[in-house]
């Protein structure tokens, strides 16, 4: 227990620092988050190319915040739809709205939006997410871990499987995305890990944002974000496609 608690508050303290970039920062990020002896997850390695699908009308709404678009799902209803979304049998623990904590006073993005950061600490990740103030509509969302926790098993399974299966969910629900995209969803992040740290798909952004710890390199952390940009912002920032 003490081991988790570790993690989730190593993922903790990263939060106010890597939430703040939301904006334009994150799309001009160096790709040096490339991690080594990754193993592609057996879910998006079923096929040679992962299944393509497309988010569904009105999961994007415009906004005047720094990106030019946020969610249509406010932090409440990705609770309950992302526990909807989790199958029975598969391990995964439920979320309960009344677990997310707040982890930072309301600030203003550089258009002047107000914005406030939230954290979860679930079993063996953390979610992150950044919400709208007044419109309480999610901006982006997060699961941050340690490198040490990613990069070991549970069993003879993979964390970064786990883990990356958990992003894949994440984004599933926020998203929209159908029934069956799970598998493409997890190529996507973990494409992050091993060619570009910010990718693009569909209108939104997947990114990979790291910490390193120079004290005890078992707390590095990594998180695994998803959030809606602008066309603009995307030639902009010449984000790298995912294909």
């Amino acid at each position: 227990m003490k081991r988790i608690q570790g993690i989730l508050t190593a993922v903790t303290v990263f939060l106010a620092a890597v939430l703040i970039f939301v904006s334009a920062s994150c799309g001009k990020q160096a790709s040096g988050n490339k991690l080594k002896n990754i193993e592609r997850p057996d879910a998006a390695a079923t096929t040679d190319e992962a299944e393509r699908a497309t988010s569904p009308e009105g999961a994007v709404e415009h906004s005047s915040n720094v990106n030019g678009a946020r969610f249509g799902m406010s932090l409440g209803e990705f609770t309950e739809k992302y526990n909807y979304a989790i199958e029975r049998g598969e391990g995964k623990t439920r979320l309960f709205f009344a677990n997310w904590r707040k982890s930072s006073d309301t600030e203003t993005d550089n258009n002047g939006v107000a914005i406030q950061y939230w954290y979860y600490d679930d079993t063996d990740v953390s979610f992150t997410a950044t919400v709208e103030v007044k419109t309480d509509r999610l901006l982006n969302i997060g699961v941050g871990t340690t490198m040490s926790r990613f990069m070991g098993t549970t069993g003879d399974q993979n964390n970064s499987d786990l883990i990356l299966a958990k992003a894949a969910l994440m984004a599933k629900t926020v998203c929209r995305f159908p029934q069956g995209s799970e598998s493409m969803l997890q190529d996507i992040f973990y494409r992050t890990t091993t060619e570009s740290d910010t990718l693009w798909y569909d209108g939104y952004v997947f990114n990979l944002s790291t910490k390193e710890d120079r004290n005890d390199s078992k707390n590095n952390v990594m998180l695994f974000r998803v959030f809606p940009v602008t066309d603009e912002l995307k030639e902009e920032w010449k984000l790298t496609e995912y294909v």
